[in-house]
């Protein structure tokens, strides 16, 4: 049987998506916004679409979703039909979604619906929640294709153990989201299913990798999103979408049977972590996971148990405020909601010290080396095989990789060495912090941006971000929100001087806030390795403080 050109494999796969959104959920020409309309977030609010309830059910937190259907108050039907209906509409406004499964998430509430009738009780922690997952992780049926022509119609024979986890703590799956090629990008676009847009500006970019999953949890098409990150792909995402994560340290969540590019390099690892809408979310998510001892079913895991007494933080916080690593500065929005958060933090009792995370020039030249070693060969492996072309931005990192001698086993070895020493030199200089934050001990968590500006237009790259730092070290980062891009606020002011000739290259590519209208703004707080209990802690006390 002859091969199909990619380009009609593609398109295929694109028609049997759209042919999965119910006719009664497609948006008529009458009600679909105009497509130089950039600005869709309250779309589903304004266009008389959605019925009252509906909105009412899926402008809940997961926390609130999950409390009201134990209560009997809400059916996980209505609550399923409810978040479908809003994620077709997200696909249809922002190209979010790689797989449908809408049928059988309605199905599977149904069944949840009866037990809770029956029995009276739920069947675990995430009974009748909808959830979406990164199109990495494997559903018994369901393509994943991790936005390669060469994955498409290969359903997955098993699922992945977090799924397997989810399904036994009740959730419900409904919807894959969309991801870059090679996954090794800050922008969401593949030949597949092509490029995500921003709910708050569709000019703009939802970050990557995990942008699908940023711009449906964003539109409130999702209630919680499962991303992943290795580095920055659940928190640049989040920041630029207006949403709360958590990057955990590798163990705390299961990563078994996840599709992934870097297959068997485990120098630098990916980890899987919750994207939403409030750290009570975060929280459901992770506490729901660690119930079910997922040690026991993936040798990975830790056996770490969700540990309460570790969320009880002290009165009075210090945190380290991270104004760039100093070679790089934050851009005009990131550098107020740095002071807006600081602000908020001293009004209610805590404390800051300035701390410059100079490690991190470091950290991004070792993990680049760590994702070079093989000189792209797992890409290529997946591109050619379908003959489709790379993103000309992929294309220029493997002609770079191309032009210079593959790393002996010997330089690799030294480049993770490396990695251990900046680690023993990143929390010795931590711990150091106790003698100067005033409450005995040190820091109790950095807080900086992901990334030096917010969400790009389309196509736009970035010239540098602070994704390296967390992942090489493995340290938990949560992501909170703080604000969005202010016309007047944001202008670069005219007596601006860079710090390096980067930082100039930085800023010129931030250019003006007109560039990024509307665009969220978040930060980022970062912890100590395995602080999962206390970050998400902090990040309910930084939201507190923000008003949020």
């Amino acid at each position: 049987m002859a091969t199909l050109p990619w380009q009609e494999i593609a398109a295929q796969k694109r028609e049997d998506r759209a042919q999965k959104i119910p006719e009664k959920w497609r948006i008529p020409a009458s009600f679909k916004p105009y497509e130089d309309t950039e600005d869709v977030f309250d779309w589903p609010n304004t266009s008389g679409f959605f019925t009252p309830e509906e909105l009412f059910i899926t402008e809940s937190t997961a926390t609130e979703v999950v409390a009201k259907i134990a209560s009997g108050k809400w059916e996980a039907k209505a609550v399923t039909e409810a978040i479908c209906k809003r994620a077709a509409v997200a696909q249809q406004l922002l190209n979010c979604i790689t797989e449908i499964c809408f049928d059988e998430a309605i199905h599977r509430a149904e069944e949840l619906d009866t037990y809770f009738a029956k029995e009276g009780k739920t069947i675990g922690p995430l009974h009748g929640l909808p959830i979406s997952l990164k199109d990495q992780f494997n559903i018994k049926g369901l393509d994943t294709t991790i936005g390669y022509v060469s994955r498409v119609n290969k359903p997955a024979s098993e699922e992945s153990t977090l799924v397997t986890l989810l399904l036994n703590a009740g959730a419900i799956l409904y919807a894959k989201t969309n991801v870059p090629a090679t996954l090794m990008r800050g922008e969401t676009v593949n030949n597949v299913f092509g490029t995500t847009c921003n709910p708050y500006n569709r000019t703009l970019t939802s970050g990557g990798s995990s942008g699908g999953e940023s711009a449906l949890v964003g539109f409130r098409g999702s209630f919680i999103g499962v991303g992943t990150d290795i580095g920055g792909s659940i928190r640049h995402p989040c920041s630029f979408t207006g949403l709360y994560g958590l990057r955990p340290s590798h163990g705390r969540v299961s990563y078994q049977r996840v599709q992934n590019t870097y297959t068997g390099q485990e120098a630098v690892l990916s980890c899987a972590g919750p994207m939403c809408r409030s750290p009570s979310d975060i929280r459901l998510f992770m506490t729901s996971l660690a119930a079910e001892q997922p040690w026991r079913f993936d040798p990975q895991c830790l056996p770490i148990p969700w540990r309460k007494e570790e969320e009880a933080l002290p009165k009075k916080l210090c945190f380290g405020f991270g104004m760039g690593d100093g070679t790089v500065t934050p851009t005009p929005p990131l550098r107020r909601a740095m002071e807006i958060t600081k602000k908020a933090l001293l009004a209610a009792g805590h404390d800051f010290i300035n701390y410059i995370p100079y490690e991190h020039i470091e950290a991004a030249e070792i993990i680049i080396k760590m994702w070079s070693a093989d000189a792209g060969e797992d890409f290529k492996q997946d591109i050619t095989a379908s003959g489709e072309l790379f993103h000309p931005e992929m294309q220029r990192w493997i002609d770079d990789m191309d032009s210079k001698p593959k790393p002996t086993v010997f330089e690799t070895w030294q480049n993770q060495h490396r990695r251990t020493l900046l680690a023993t030199a990143w929390h010795e200089r931590w711990e150091t912090t106790k003698n100067v934050t005033g409450t005995g001990r040190p820091i109790d968590g950095l807080i900086m941006p992901s990334t030096p500006f917010p969400a790009i237009k389309h196509g736009g790259g970035y010239p540098h971000h602070w994704g390296a730092l967390s992942p090489l070290l493995d340290l938990t980062t949560g992501v909170f929100p703080v604000t969005k891009v202010d016309l007047e606020a944001d202008v670069v002011p005219g007596d601006w001087r860079p710090i390096s000739d980067l930082d100039q290259k930085v800023m010129i590519h931030y250019g003006s806030p007109e560039l990024h209208e509307n665009a969220p703004v978040g930060l980022v707080v970062i912890g100590r390795r395995l602080e999962e209990e206390k970050i998400t802690a902090m990040l309910d006390t930084i939201a507190k403080c923000l008003g949020k």
